[in-house]
């Protein structure tokens, strides 16, 4: 073999692995920064943030080069800020690629609260009656109705379509029962779906109802329905458990205006929260005896509702409302513990709704008060007892308003009508 040969023969091995180094470099680099179809680059996966909780617009400006928010709907929350995340499609610690969508739900209530109330020894002669009682920049107690958390947006929507008073198990023949209908319907009409409402009969199982599957901040009104799920448990009723300070749910808020370190048993615990309407009690039940037998009770009636350490307080529709109430009747007259619950309800400290308007009557009931910048919600659920066995009857009552004026009156004139439109009721079937 000529030289010349050889060294055709070097050059073309040279240029065979110059050519395969190249073509392999080309590869890997394509491998490293293109995708299976090598049009886009491929960044290592990265791990997502937990963005519950957070606002929607902080989340988009620092992780907006991360990746891209879409918002799929809004839900009510007591828990969250107005425009918080509720969910989050890619779960937190999953891994993502950069870029990726995250779909989110976002919040449509406002931040839980501890509000800080006020208790005045004795009111001062230029404050207003109960009936318009102006709810000041910080929050006061009006009138001794305890202020509830959370706080929540206006929840008011129109209806395309009027709310009638419907009646289930009864027609309207008489003409004085007319007057009445038309009374009530006339309280009620003008605030659309912001007032809700329902009268039963647990003797003759009739009822009436107006907008009744409408949901409403029920406040302190869970608090009845938490102590009868308690009062029909194992829990022992002299068990006692501190107030620390971390009870408290504000530092005004002390249980019969005892001290920090004082022992409460459950039973005066519920009588406090029943009673007073006092919201650390409450807290202070919640906290330590805890959910399960509330959780177990509400199911147990096939109602939605579920407690947890960050749901407690709920929006209850007056059907709802109505079904508790009604199983807290049977309870008062059926359980050994009932006459705890008929003496704490028959005897609250704040009167001026229902029970006012039934002066002469035994009236057991729980209101629930929830005030917010610009509006409140207010309701009411009692059991009105006869004069005879058979004439009882229960009665749910929300109303929404604006402003910063608590008005009663609704509530009594609705109890007036109902008590009268009853005793109608009553004679015309007995």
């Amino acid at each position: 073999m000529s030289r010349l040969e050889i060294t055709q023969e070097k050059i073309i091995s040279i240029l065979i692995i110059v050519i395969s180094v190249l073509l392999m470099g080309g590869i890997a680099y394509f491998a490293w920064f293109s995708d299976s179809d090598g049009n886009e680059e491929i960044v290592p996966a990265e791990t997502m943030p937990d963005i519950v909780g957070y606002s929607f617009d902080e989340v988009k400006e620092y992780y907006g080069d991360m990746f891209e928010l879409s918002e799929t709907g809004r839900e009510y929350s007591d828990k969250f800020s107005e425009g918080a995340i509720l969910s989050q499609s890619i779960a937190a610690g999953s891994e993502y690629e950069k870029g990726s969508s995250v779909k989110v739900t976002v919040s449509l209530g406002a931040e839980k609260k501890q509000t800080s109330v006020i208790v005045t020894e004795e009111p001062a002669e230029t404050e207003t009656s109960p009936e318009e009682t102006t709810v000041s920049e910080t929050v006061q107690l009006v009138s001794g109705m305890d202020i509830d958390v959370p706080e929540a947006d206006f929840e008011s929507f129109v209806p395309d379509f009027e709310i009638d008073i419907s009646c289930v198990g009864f027609s309207i023949e008489d003409e004085r029962l007319r007057v009445l209908y038309d009374e009530l319907y006339s309280l009620f009409r003008p605030k659309g779906a912001d007032a809700g409402f329902l009268y039963y009969d647990p003797a003759s199982g009739i009822s009436m109802e107006y907008n009744g599957d409408e949901r409403f901040s029920a406040g302190s009104i869970i608090k009845a329905v938490y102590a009868r799920s308690i009062l029909d448990s194992s829990v022992d009723l002299d068990a006692e458990y501190e107030m620390t300070e971390d009870m408290l749910n504000s530092p005004y808020e002390l249980v019969n205006g005892q001290p920090v370190g004082t022992m409460f048993t459950v039973r005066e615990l519920i009588e406090a929260a029943l009673v007073k309407s006092d919201n650390t009690a409450y807290k202070m039940l919640y906290n330590y005896v805890g959910y399960d037998n509330f959780n177990r009770y509400a199911a147990s009636l096939g109602l939605r509702q579920r407690m947890t350490d960050d749901n407690y307080w709920f929006r209850l529709t007056a059907r709802e409302s109505a079904v508790y109430f009604k199983d807290i009747y049977n309870f008062i007259a059926q359980h050994v513990n009932g006459g705890i619950m008929l003496d704490c309800m028959t005897n609250t400290e704040y009167r001026e709704m229902f029970a006012s308007a039934l002066e002469g009557k035994t009236v057991a009931e729980k209101y629930g008060y929830l005030p917010q910048e610009d509006y409140y919600t207010l309701g009411d659920c009692a059991i009105v007892y006869g004069e005879e066995k058979g004439d009882d009857y229960i009665l749910v009552m929300y109303w929404r308003n604006t402003g910063k004026t608590v008005n009663t009156e609704p509530f009594r004139q609705a109890a007036a009508i109902i008590d009268e439109f009853h005793g109608i009721m009553k004679g015309i079937t007995a």
